[in-house]
């Protein structure tokens, strides 16, 4: 039996072979998204265009504007004469924001009758730049306001000492890195779409090709045929996540906190989930072009329930529910947490019990249906 295995399997890695197109979408389609999103992901949101409407002209809408600027989020490059010409420019997409500036503040800031007005419109068409934009336009004007009030106060705050004694700690991302965070889940969604997609392609090139039956009529079993067309699959995806683990860890320097053994042993389960996914799609394929097909729509599936896009916690109820049904969801948990947390079993735990339930479910339903088909 592990002989006829074998030598399905080295056919399988003979085609492979010889179809160059495969193996440039096995090695280099993979590799190449994940170091594009890594390096878009990489530097912070900073420099956004920003139109100012200083309608005051003092000293203190000047260092208004230059506390803004001092952030690094945004720079001041246009200065329209009112809200409509600002308005203009986010609308044309030219600006990302306008800070507005009205009448006599300066002397507002003075006055104790009422607070001074400070506008800041945003485009939320970027809703990840409009959220960094809102917040450093929060902090560098709540700095601002209290550099005035203290300016007021005089010699009255050195006889309060010290009000709030605040101190923030961020654990396993110190840096705030939005790349540490979509990195791994990037080489997550890559790793689970190379070994769907490949392995959806086995079965149905045969019987596309008409060397289905011949190889039926061989005294090749069904579960022989399964595993050997799953064998390279499971090698090449393998050797796949090796190198996206190397290029994420070595060049793009996302940390790597947990141990290796636990996670290399967690991705070689995994990919075998992922694989009788894709030999299940082969099989109720009658072309290769509609399993890739079928393959493409489950990974948008598993992109929408994975929590990657949009917060699983977030969902409504009983999509909340069918998430917990989805591989992927659970394994970005346990990859990100064995690379950014140093986690270990006991961490993930619950995650961990749920993907092998998953896999043992989906194995057991694919093997039974495929012999079915197959015989």
């Amino acid at each position: 039996m592990l002989t006829r295995i074998w030598n399905l399997a080295i056919k399988e890695f003979l085609h492979l072979w010889r179809d160059k197109l495969i193996l440039l979408f096995v090695f280099f389609g993979p590799v190449t998204e994940l170091a594009l999103v890594a390096w878009a992901t990489s530097g912070d949101i900073e420099h956004l265009p920003t139109a100012v409407v200083d309608r005051d002209r003092s000293a203190a809408s000047r260092e208004l504007v230059e506390a803004l600027e001092n952030t690094a989020t945004f720079d001041a490059d246009y200065y329209p004469q009112d809200v409509e010409g600002a308005r203009d420019l986010i609308d044309a997409g030219v600006a990302l924001a306008a800070v507005v500036i009205p009448p006599d503040f300066e002397g507002s800031l003075q006055g104790v009758d009422k607070a001074a007005q400070v506008q800041v419109i945003l485009d939320g068409a970027d809703p990840a730049a409009a959220r960094a934009a809102a917040m450093s336009a929060e902090g560098a004007i709540g700095t601002f306001a209290q550099q005035v009030a203290l300016k007021r106060l005089g010699h009255m705050v050195d006889q309060w000492g010290e009000v709030v004694d605040l101190d923030v700690r961020v654990w396993f991302n110190e840096e705030l890195k939005t790349s540490n965070y979509e990195v791994p889940s990037e080489l997550g969604f890559m790793l689970a779409g190379v070994a769907l997609m490949v392995a959806s392609l086995g079965i149905a090139r045969e019987r596309e090709r008409g060397t289905l039956e011949q190889l039926m009529v061989t005294p090749l079993r069904s579960m022989e045929l399964v595993f050997g067309k799953a064998l390279p699959v499971l090698v090449l995806s393998y050797i796949n996540f090796l190198l996206m683990l190397s290029l994420v860890i070595f060049v793009f320097r996302v940390p790597m906190r947990g141990s290796w053994s636990l996670l290399l042993i967690i991705a070689f389960f995994y990919l075998l989930l992922e694989m009788f996914w894709g030999l299940l799609i082969s099989a109720v394929s009658r072309t290769q072009v509609q399993a890739l097909l079928l393959a493409f729509a489950l990974m948008m599936v598993e992109v929408v329930f994975s929590g990657y896009a949009f917060p699983v916690e977030n969902m409504p109820w009983i999509l909340q529910r069918i998430a917990n049904f989805v591989p992927i969801k659970h394994w970005l948990i346990i990859l990100r947490s064995i690379l950014l947390k140093g986690a270990g079993v006991g961490i993930f735990l619950k995650e961990l019990v749920s993907l092998a339930l998953l896999g043992v479910v989906i194995n057991v339903v694919t093997i039974y249906f495929l012999r079915r088909r197959l015989e």
